[in-house]
């Protein structure tokens, strides 16, 4: 390794370090101020209004990130292709704020699910978004891990809000539609990244997946089963904590039957 090699490294952002911890730290603590405003001061009850302006924002910010680039090179990049896991929030949160309340409940599952898993899991690991600067500062020098951190926290607060305005209620009866549904997606992944040579939802090189050395260890079939056991592990997550409600829900009537 020569001297420049090592000097950039050095100065490069790593997960967990300092730019990292202060940019989810920061995505996180302003879901709660804005859940806190929104639902307790203001006390909004037209939801579905607050949704709208989410997946707005949602799609500007993604907007802006493709602006950004075609300005600074000159044309659009195929890594770009809006067909990453959290890219599918582009698709499912406007399908949830903006169509009729039949068919919103249809894709709040998915939209939910997909929201507050793959969201979390970038500010939890955001290998693939930090950039290249060490610090958040120049702003000016961070624009996409800006971009970034601010739409993986917008998908946040979407499928927090569908939950704590009472909009929708998570249950395990809708797992396997929501499993099913990651499963097509992954397909249009895959899909894509014959076309284009690019590396969706890490279903093609791995790159800044934590699970590559299974890739390149064992083979693509290995990783790909074991990517689809973890996407089948990982979507019980976010219906949980409403499932051993449920559980201790029923529990306690019937305990208070007897």
């Amino acid at each position: 390794m020569n001297f420049d090699t090592m000097i950039f490294e050095l100065q490069s952002p790593t997960v967990f370090g300092e730019k990292h911890i202060m940019g989810s730290i920061f995505i996180l603590i302003t879901i709660a101020i804005l859940l806190i405003f929104l639902l307790k001061v203001l006390k909004i009850s037209n939801h579905r209004k607050v949704l709208k302006i989410t997946a707005t924002f949602l799609i500007l910010l993604e907007l802006t990130k493709y602006t950004e680039y075609i300005i600074s090179h000159g044309s659009f990049p195929e890594m770009y292709i809006p067909m990453q896991l959290c890219s599918f929030s582009l698709y499912l949160m406007p399908l949830v704020a903006f169509t009729k309340p039949e068919i919103s409940k249809k894709f709040m599952p998915i939209a939910y699910s997909i929201g507050l898993l793959a969201g979390i899991i970038v500010l939890i690991y955001p290998a693939t978004v930090l950039g290249g600067e060490y610090s958040w500062f120049p702003l000016k020098n961070n624009i996409v891990p800006i971009i970034s951190f601010f739409y993986h926290g917008t998908m946040i607060f979407f499928s927090l809000y569908l939950v704590l305005s009472k909009l929708y209620r998570p249950s395990f009866d809708e797992y396997p539609k929501v499993l099913i549904s990651l499963l097509f997606f992954a397909g249009l992944a895959i899909i894509t990244n014959l076309i284009f040579q690019t590396d969706m939802m890490f279903l093609n090189t791995a790159s800044g997946s934590p699970l590559q050395f299974l890739l390149t260890d064992y083979g693509r079939i290995p990783y790909m089963l074991s990517m689809i056991i973890l996407a089948a592990i990982l979507l019980t997550l976010p219906v949980i904590p409403f499932g051993v409600r449920r559980v201790i829900f029923k529990f306690k009537r019937a305990y208070s039957k007897d």
